[in-house]
């Protein structure tokens, strides 16, 4: 349980005698079956992020396309090497079930139809972001680091820029490195793939 301060509207109550909620924290058990009761709306989109339900940003057309982008490149480039798998649920722990934007996972025979894929199934994992750079910074990184995924890619599309995020550990990530245009990609467990950023971004906006 976590306790979270919550503003009081009388106006003679002080500051330091605030409110104190009590925050509940959400297994995966319980974020299936908030769905199944329609607490959750069919056609909301929801992450389980570390016990709490996070309603996903809109997608616009420039985030559309780079994830249409990287898909297309990865499917031709990894035939059954991995599976490109997009916006699909990745469970990390009872408490979080994220749904990153790509994940390239070890190729199952059941094409994960049989259970979603756990960390261990992951190869690497690509978010895009625009208006989520802070929420895929702060929350998801440090999630994906716990779990022990061994790579991230984090595509600043405000920016034109790649971020790498390597090494992980209970923390977060230990090494990081930006890249820009012009510099292409290969991923620690795909060490045979190339990828130019140029290609992921797409063409430069004016």
């Amino acid at each position: 349980m976590i306790a979270v301060p919550t503003q009081h509207a009388a106006a003679d109550v002080a500051p330091s005698l605030a409110l104190w909620l009590v925050r509940r924290r959400f297994s995966i058990d319980d974020y299936y079956r908030m769905a199944e009761s329609g607490v959750i709306a069919p056609d909301e989109r929801t992450e389980l992020l570390d016990g709490q339900v996070v309603f996903q940003m809109t997608i616009n057309a420039r985030h559309a396309g780079c994830v249409n982008r990287l898909n297309q490149f990865l499917s031709r480039q990894l035939i059954d090497r991995a599976i490109v798998a997009v916006q699909n649920p990745l469970r990390l722990g009872p408490y979080s079930e994220p749904q990153p934007d790509i994940a390239l996972l070890r190729p199952r025979e059941d094409s994960y139809d049989r259970s979603h894929p756990h960390p261990e199934d992951v190869l690497l994992l690509i978010e895009v972001a625009d208006s989520s750079l802070d929420l895929d910074r702060r929350v998801k990184m440090p999630l994906y680091a716990a779990a022990g995924i061994a790579e991230v890619w984090l595509i600043d599309l405000a920016n034109d820029a790649v971020e790498v995020y390597r090494d992980p550990d209970a923390r977060g990530y230990r090494q990081l490195q930006r890249s820009s245009r012009g510099s292409s990609l290969t991923a620690l467990l795909l060490p045979d793939m190339q990828v130019g950023i140029d290609e992921v971004l797409g063409a430069a906006l004016d």
